[in-house]
Parts: C-alpha cells; sequence; structure tokens
C-alpha cells in the first residue's frame, strides 16, 4: 500500500486532475478557430445539449462567448493524437486546419470528416467561474464516422481504449 502524499491545494489539485482520463475533442468555430479540449461533458437529452470548458485566454473563447454563436465539438479517434497535440498549442492556429480533412458546414464552423463524432452546437447559455466560461452548447446535428475508439487522455499521455 503506498502511502498518501501531502500537497498543497493547487499541487494536488492538478495531480488529482492528471487521474482523471477523458476522451479528447477539439472545439471549432468560424471563422478557423479552435482547441483541444477534455473538458467536454454531456448535458442533458431533453434538450439535447452538452457542456464545454473553455479558458478566457484562449483564442476560441472571443469566437464562442456570445450567446447564439454556432461551434462543433469533433469528438477524436484514438489515431489524433497529432491533431490534438497542434490544437492543444504546439500549432498556430493557421496552422491547425492544415493537419487533416476540414469541411465547412453552412455557418462557416469547421468539422473534422474523420472525427468519431461531431456535434454541432449553438451556445445556448455561458456561466463565468474563475479562469473559464462554462459553455452550455444545445446539439442541433449530429454527425457519426467509425467504430468507437476515442482518444484518450490522462496523467499526460494518449491512451485508447
Amino acid at each position: 500500500m503506498t502511502e498518501a502524499a501531502t500537497l498543497d491545494l493547487a499541487e494536488g489539485f492538478r495531480t488529482a486532475m492528471r487521474r482523471i482520463a477523458a476522451t479528447v475533442s477539439i472545439v471549432t468555430a468560424a471563422p478557423r478557430v479552435g482547441m483541444a479540449a477534455t473538458s467536454v461533458t454531456s448535458l442533458t437529452l431533453e434538450p439535447p445539449a452538452l457542456l464545454v470548458c473553455v479558458k478566457h485566454t484562449a483564442s476560441l473563447h472571443a469566437h464562442i462567448a456570445r450567446l447564439g454563436t454556432p461551434f462543433c465539438v469533433n469528438v477524436l479517434a484514438g489515431s489524433h493524437g497529432d491533431l490534438s497535440m497542434a490544437f492543444g498549442g504546439r500549432a498556430s492556429q493557421e496552422e491547425r486546419f492544415t493537419i487533416g480533412d476540414w469541411r465547412e458546414d453552412e455557418r462557416g464552423v469547421p468539422w473534422l470528416a474523420d472525427a468519431q463524432a461531431c456535434l454541432f452546437c449553438t451556445v445556448d447559455a455561458l456561466t463565468v467561474y474563475g479562469s473559464h466560461s462554462i459553455v452550455i452548447g444545445r446539439a442541433e446535428a449530429v454527425r457519426l464516422h467509425g467504430q468507437v475508439d476515442p482518444l484518450i487522455y490522462g496523467d499526460g499521455r494518449y491512451a485508447r481504449l
């Protein structure tokens, strides 16, 4: 049995969150802006809605922080580690969309053709909390591709089911 470590709250919280594995998504909005996110969660089926947490300093924030704004949650497949790294900050906004097969819907919102799921949403509510905005998106359309094979991120590395 391992002895429990005593850490200060910030360090302990950060370390504890690394132990919560999550599916990686890329959240996109017009005009061709996006970020990698693990803080995407199903909210309700009636109406179909999800929530996304977006840091205020993220380049996506200014494009998604208004009611009625369209956006897309692209749920990555296990083979999309390179995309996750690029949209996680290793590439500029312009460079990010040169990786993968990106298309645009009728509203100009980019979506990834081989994402295992694309959820096309509109910002329905917004709550500011600390350094982030909690964006509630009402799902308006869903596109599925391939088998269930999510890209999982935990403890600073990628994994597959």
